[in-house]
């Protein structure tokens, strides 16, 4: 029977991999896609990595003179759940994250930009930081600076983010009901990210560009829309730091 209160926990893999207090920035920009997290990495001054674990990359340099820490956080909840607890236990104080969705509005289109400002938890991960009842919450003050951000360069819809574990298992038994309960998109990170920034206090919020739209059938994840979408976000995140 295992007799340790814990195996192992955020601060002793930091502490495995040589971090040291103060190596990561105030302010943290968050994505999944690898790629995504480079293009941040190319408007930051004198970046030093901070380190690669099983395949998640960090880097920490200024911009406009604040410390800011870039890098890829997660493709599903799991383990955007153990990368957000990292990165809250290394010291930052603001999470960014720019990620991508699909639509649940037959008006949104390829390429449109989400701005979360409530978050349902359909993940499973999450259930063994909180209970059921638990509501992750964003940043107010940053979710509209976000709007106001990203109004100047796209469409943008304002709302709520459901999250799931299952990528074919969304059907339309499974998401009416969160539709009904304020999600116009869905993706597969933004429950644990919110959740862990909340458990730890952090100023969080969230930004998705639609990759496709459940309600129309659009796929999307080839079209330059996105792509462009893409582009655009690495760029205009960081006018919430400035």
């Amino acid at each position: 029977m295992m007799e340790r209160d814990v195996h192992l926990h955020a601060q002793g893999l930091l502490g495995s991999l040589q971090f040291r207090p103060g190596d990561f920035g105030e302010y943290g920009i968050i994505s999944g896609q690898l790629q995504r997290a480079q293009r941040c990495l190319q408007l930051l001054e004198n970046p030093v990595k901070n380190f690669t674990f099983l395949g998640y990359t960090f880097w920490t340099g200024t911009y406009k003179g604040k410390k800011v820490t870039v890098g890829n956080g997660g493709f599903f909840a799991p383990d955007s759940a153990f990368v957000t607890e990292i990165l809250c236990v290394g010291g930052i104080q603001t999470l960014i994250r720019l990620g991508s969705c699909g639509g649940l509005k037959k008006e949104m289109n390829v390429g449109d930009f989400i701005v979360v400002d409530k978050v349902l938890r359909g993940d499973g991960a999450t259930r063994y930081y909180v209970d059921d009842k638990f509501v992750p919450t964003v940043d107010g003050d940053l979710t509209k600076k976000l709007v106001d951000v990203f109004s100047k360069a796209g469409t943008v819809h304002q709302g709520g983010c459901w999250t799931t574990d299952a990528l074919f298992k969304e059907t339309k038994e499974i998401v009416n009901p969160y539709i009904e309960k304020g999600a116009i998109s869905v993706d597969m990170v933004t429950s644990p990210f919110v959740t862990l920034a909340n458990i730890y206090k952090r100023k969080v919020c969230a930004v998705l560009a639609v990759s496709d739209n459940l309600i129309t059938g659009a796929m999307g994840f080839a079209d330059f829309r996105f792509f462009d979408a893409e582009e655009k976000m690495t760029k205009l995140a960081f006018e919430l730091i400035s």
